[in-house]
């Protein structure tokens, strides 16, 4: 299902705001499904990726691989989206 921006506007507003830079991509993710509620999905998650954080494209679309969205074998554990989404959230 797709969503309007501003239905997913907010939440990317409050994730930047917030007090997540620095404690770390899995706990911003974990903030970011409360956040959304029923909206959150691997591609509301990129959108808000991309929109609070600025985290480009195929970055955020890395992300949406996070093993709590689904599983497969080319699925992000905890570890690798802390890794992939460092550059952002560690400024």
């Amino acid at each position: 299902m797709m969503y309007a921006p501003s239905l997913l506007d907010p939440a990317a507003d409050e994730l930047r705001l917030g007090n997540v830079v620095g404690r770390g991509a899995t706990e911003m993710a974990r903030e970011a499904r409360t956040l959304l509620g029923e909206r959150f999905s691997s591609v509301t998650f990129m959108y808000v990726l991309m929109r609070a954080f600025e985290v480009e494209y195929i970055a955020a679309r890395d992300a949406a691989r996070w093993h709590e969205f689904h599983d497969g074998p080319r699925t992000l554990s905890d570890a690798d989206l802390e890794k992939l989404l460092a550059p952002w959230l560690d400024r």
